[in-house]
């Protein structure tokens, strides 16, 4: 197997999460260490961030499917993506991690390609994508026997009907499946040319309460199509298609729950800074 033409590399590994084995267990272990909540969970949305801003609230997240840790697939909706995309889907053999190298669903990857026609993720990516990535150390370790199948949607409805057909194909196939959708919330502050609110305590409010929380209301009442609105004309997500591709994936596979927010703060609630990044984690 060729590490440049099968398989893709970790490369945030040692940058944005621990690098060796035994620390990134460590850190995985530790962010898992949370309470399950009631509810029959299939999905989920997490953060993107490095680990030390948003792995507690991924870890409280993944915790939450736990119990359906002897699934055989796991697809994840990540990478970022403007509303014009591109979609693409990971066709590869396997994506790298510190705790072992992901097996991927190869002839379910190319038979969604050729059903959708999508483009191929690449396996040498110009730049590094954290959308994906920083999820896979949690899938790698929560579900240790299934494979993944990845895929980048646009932040555009079209990810409504890339989920909706590989719910679809995932329920034909008799697969035992979860779904991971990836994205970050509001990215306010300097830094982010984003300032509607000034500054300080009232901003961070601001955040919390009304952008954040706008979105996070639209993904709790299952509104796709109000959430990417919300995403664009508010700001308040980065990978909006990711969200709305997960949910329109869970529908298809015939899964039904009712969503709960696990976990919301920001990150400057870790490191003070006027400019800081919003961060969620809902069960589905």
């Amino acid at each position: 197997m060729s590490a440049k033409t099968d398989v893709r590399q970790a490369a945030l590994a040692g940058a944005w999460y621990p690098e060796s084995a035994a620390a990134c267990r460590a850190a995985v272990d530790e962010y898992l260490a949370a309470p399950v909540m009631p509810g029959d969970f299939r999905g989920l949305i997490v953060p993107h961030a490095g680990f030390a801003y948003s792995g507690p609230t991924a870890g409280r997240g993944y915790r939450q499917l736990t119990p359906r840790a002897t699934a055989d697939l796991v697809v994840v909706f990540g990478s970022h993506r403007g509303a014009q995309g591109p979609n693409t889907v990971f066709c590869a053999e396997a994506w790298e991690t510190p705790l072992g190298a992901l097996s991927c669903a190869v002839d379910l990857a190319r038979e969604v390609r050729d059903t959708l026609g999508l483009e191929e993720e690449p396996v040498l990516p110009r730049a590094a994508d954290n959308g994906a990535e920083l999820q896979l150390p949690f899938v790698r370790h929560v579900f240790a026997q299934a494979q993944l199948l990845m895929l980048g949607v646009a932040a555009a409805p079209i990810a409504m009907d890339i989920g909706a057909k590989v719910g679809g194909l995932c329920r034909a196939r008799g697969r035992d499946v979860v779904f991971i959708g990836s994205t970050d919330l509001t990215h306010y502050g300097p830094n982010y040319d984003f300032v509607p609110e000034g500054v300080g305590e009232p901003a961070e409010r601001w955040v919390r309460q009304t952008c954040d929380q706008g979105f996070l209301d639209r993904l709790l009442a299952l509104d796709s199509r109000g959430l990417l609105a919300h995403a664009h004309s508010e700001r308040s997500a980065c990978c909006p298609g990711a969200v709305a591709a997960t949910l329109a994936a869970l529908q298809a596979f015939g899964h039904e729950s009712k969503p709960a927010l696990i976990d919301h703060y920001l990150s400057c609630d870790i490191r003070p800074s006027s400019s800081f990044v919003g961060y969620a984690a809902v069960a589905l």
